[in-house]
């Protein structure tokens, strides 16, 4: 298949084939159907907002849509820039200052997003509930917990005179379009008018997608859940990692008695449709090959982050000019520069490295004084702050008093003022549970930001990386001359004693860090000897490294995968590269199908899906029908193996259903695998006493056929894994009816799950296989022999606009894993113009 260059069009409300071959019956562009379910409603709404006719539809997209053609006059600019919109939406800016430049992108931003801004920053400081009202509070409260306007006023004292004037003048960018009284459609519905945007919201936003790739202390709570429940060896042996020998080990010291990690857990599923617009999600895929590798003689490099999707996405792309200031890729609405991308000498990609970079902590009460806790042999009063919660539609204000130990804001919902027994504790939940996070020291995180967009050079690439401190991720390098490279980036903490893998003691100080790894003796890479990197958030060092650096790491099927087709050819194109990034094996699927044909079918119907598993070749394509019945088998098996042991709720969770910032949590797709490699081992621990595993493997198959009969028919021939896996783009109002079918988009049939390199995460919970978890949110390839001929695509399209041709435009080309040109060529621009508006001075 060759690679699609031309640009997207509005396109006919038609039936559109995907990749695999089924049809998404128009509903990419078209009609959007009623979700199966109603979702929890977050906000409240005037009923007078919600009748929208065609008539007013028609209306929006002049009053709703931005001002692309023409000029405007906006405050702040000392010289004219030009906005040039291509056919998908995209803007092209052009300044002849750097100031002028992030002026006009916070311009843009705010043009097409700014919805999307103003949530992400009510979200970012917990005041969702004085626009959405009572039902927003929960997710308010446990943002305000993070306390990340602490953060970010931290973060902005420690910045340079340069940063902060760069910050002022995207701010005034934004402010400048609030000027212009053109809010999106959710304004009006809500009613609400904006506050000025100010350079502290940026910083707080980027604190916000630190929390969404940031997953460890809710996995130290599962865990825990998990020793409470069958003790710390059968905890040990659940842990689902396929590759490290790590022992269970319970901190010495640590008392979980009586304490409630089931509600310090609930507490976080307000935050559960969230995910996709806070970057939240497992996985992500780069690579990089240098010249010997490839068709044109100098590097190509590949970068696709796994995020939950949302409507409007995350990624908006960009193309920035300024003297000396040349970059291209996608951006996120809320901060300024590019965050992946291209310059005119370097190219650069992201995964998330997993670092353990948060540690739980169970602080000691004094019995005699609930406001004080034991640290080092010392009481100490916990820091407070009163913290005044707005609520909309509710009187009078409400006040929540919030505490931080020397470890880091308490996250359990401790109240000093309940009466207490002997020990000092009133509840389980009352015992306090500090979370220790690098977030909570001051970031240089736009520092390097700016220093990646400017690098020219492998040296200035990584002094630029000497200040990325979170999140921590792993980034590919290549260059116009020729090198490639791989840096490992990010504050990580030295850990004497431990693994940070569950709560520890907080009261004796031995479980405290020992300061930060150097950067120099972080993991690195430049012009190795095989010619390639990768990553998928797999550990990138062997056991010889010194340095703990994480126990969450995801499963190495999509490194397997890669490794595999990258080295399946002797020189490989950008073509290849898409193949790759949306290559649908699933190498433990494959396994599992082999592994059922040991069993004898008990009637036609398992013969006949015996013979499906039979002539699989481990493709999970949307047709799949081996894909749908190993899907439901592997669930079916872990549910009779998981819920005897746990109970349902924590089976629940440890098979992936997430109750944090994401539907999914660390533990998502890795129990499957574990217990296909028990399977293979004939390791018949979670079996009960007495069953084999291919008596258990039967019962679940016919479990599986019970569940897909009535749900997909009496032909298992048209049981295709797209049927029960669909894609579907849900927008923070789109949980109210009817603006479901406003803002929501999908659902559409597609392949994969979280061990295809084309990652396509679901939660599994009641058998619903929705593909709800972390995909690929963008996708770049970058040709470093001329970079004018690197391509990428984002999910939906550029637009927060239901009303806009660019809200979905780009859904059909991502959905069939094609791409389009990132143009930052000015003549290859001009034919593909769609408008051009020039902002002026005032």
């Amino acid at each position: 298949m060759l690679i699609e260059t031309r640009r997207s069009k509005p396109r006919k409300h038609t039936s559109t084939p995907n990749p695999n071959g089924v049809e998404t019956n128009g509903n990419l562009n078209g009609s959007h159907p009623r979700q199966g379910r109603t979702k929890r409603k977050l906000l409240v709404v005037g009923g007078a907002a919600l009748g929208m006719g065609y008539g007013v539809w028609q209306a929006g997209r002049t009053r709703f849509n931005p001002k692309i053609n023409g000029t405007l006059n906006l405050a702040g600019l000392k010289a004219s820039v030009e906005v040039i919109r291509d056919k998908s939406g995209v803007a092209h800016l052009y300044a002849t200052s750097l100031e002028d430049l992030m002026l006009a992108q916070g311009f843009v931003h705010a043009q097409d997003r700014f919805w999307q801004m103003e949530f992400q920053r009510r979200l970012a400081t917990g005041r969702l509930s004085e626009i959405l009202g009572e039902p927003a509070l929960p997710a308010d409260l446990v943002m305000r917990r993070f306390n990340l306007r602490l953060v970010a006023e931290q973060n902005y004292d420690g910045m340079s005179g340069e940063e902060r004037g760069l910050l002022s003048c995207y701010s005034a960018g934004v402010n400048a379009f609030i000027k212009e009284k053109k809010l999106p459609l959710e304004f009006s519905i809500l009613r609400h008018k904006p506050e000025d945007w100010k350079p502290l919201d940026s910083l707080i936003w980027s604190s916000v997608m630190a929390v969404g790739q940031s997953g460890n202390f809710e996995a130290e709570l599962l865990r825990a859940k998990l020793v409470q429940k069958v003790g710390p060896e059968k905890a040990a042996r659940l842990e689902p990692m396929e590759t490290a020998d790590l022992p269970q080990v319970m901190p010495v010291g640590t008392d979980y008695a009586g304490i409630d990690f089931e509600a310090m857990l609930a507490q976080f599923t307000s935050l559960h449709e969230l995910g996709g617009l806070i970057g939240a999600g497992n996985g992500s895929n780069n690579w990089v090959v240098d010249g010997t590798k490839s068709v044109t003689g100098k590097p190509l490099l590949a970068n696709d982050p796994h995020i939950a999707t949302s409507m409007p996405g995350v990624w908006y792309e960009i193309d920035l000019h300024a003297p000396d200031f040349e970059v291209a890729g996608v951006s996120m609405p809320g901060v300024p520069m590019v965050v992946l991308g291209h310059n005119r000498h370097i190219a650069w990609g992201v995964t998330n490295t997993m670092a353990d970079i948060q540690d739980g902590f169970i602080e000691k009460i004094d019995p005699a004084n609930r406001r004080r806790y034991e640290y080092k042999g010392v009481w100490r009063e916990f820091e407070s702050r009163q913290e005044e919660i707005k609520v909309k539609g509710s009187k009078p204000t409400m006040y929540k008093e919030f505490f931080h130990s020397a470890h880091g804001p308490i996250m359990s919902d401790f109240n000093p003022n309940l009466p207490q027994n002997e020990e000092g504790n009133t509840s389980g939940i009352e015992k306090p549970i500090a979370v220790c996070w690098t977030l909570y020291e001051t970031s240089r995180a736009f520092r390097a930001l700016m220093g990646l967009n400017r690098a020219r050079n492998w040296e200035e690439f990584r002094a630029a990386l000497r200040d990325w401190d979170i999140p921590s991720m792993n980034f590919v390098y290549a260059d116009t001359e020729g090198n490639i490279g791989f840096q490992y980036a990010g504050r990580i903490p030295i850990r004497v004693k431990g693994q940070g893998r569950l709560p520890s003691p907080g009261h004796t100080g031995e479980y405290d860090w020992q300061g930060y790894i150097p950067f120099e003796e972080l993991p690195h890479l430049y012009n190795p000897a095989s010619h390639l990197i990768f990553t998928t958030n797999n550990p990138v060092t062997d056991n010889t490294y010194p340095y703990h650096l994480s126990s969450e790491y995801i499963g190495s099927w999509r490194a397997k995968r890669i490794r595999t087709l990258l080295n399946a050819k002797e020189k490989l194109s950008l073509e290849d590269f898409r193949q790759i990034q949306t290559d649908l094996y699933t190498e433990p699927g494959h396994i599992f199908a082999h592994l059922m044909l040991n069993l004898e079918p008990k009637d036609a119907w398992q013969r006949q899906a015996l013979s499906y598993f039979r002539t699989w070749d481990g493709q999970l394509t949307a047709t799949s029908v081996a894909g749908s019945l190993y899907k439901m088998t592997i669930y079916k098996l872990l549910r009779q193996l998981f819920i005897p042991l746990l109970g349902e709720p924590l089976a629940d969770r440890y098979m992936g259903v997430g109750e944090g910032l994401a539907p999914l949590n660390v533990f998502s797709g890795q129990p499957g695998p574990m217990v296909i490699r028990l399977i293979e081992k004939n390791d018949t621990w979670l079996l009960p006493e007495g069953q084999t595993w291919p008596q258990a493997m039967q019962i679940a198959l016919e479990a599986a056929i019970a569940e897909l009969r009535p749900r997909l028919g009496e032909d298992m021939s048209g049981w295709a894994w797209g049927k029960l896996h669909t894609m579907k783009y849900n927008h923070t109002l789109g949980a109210v009816k009817p603006l479901d079918r406003v803002f929501n988009r999908g659902p559409q049939p597609i392949g994969g799950d979280t061990d295809t390199v084309w990652q396509t995460g679901y939660s599994g919970k009641e058998a619903d296989f929705t593909a709800n978890g972390a995909t690929s949110s963008f996708r770049g390839l970058f040709d470093l022999s001329n970079l004018d001929r690197s391509l990428i695509g984002i999910v939906g399209g550029q637009s927060g606009s239901p009303f806009s041709p660019h809200y979905f435009d780009l859904a059909e080309e991502w959905i069939a894993g094609e791409l389009h040109p990132l143009i930052s060529n000015r003549s290859e621009l001009r034919a593909n113009t769609e408008g051009t508006l020039t902002l002026k001075p005032i």
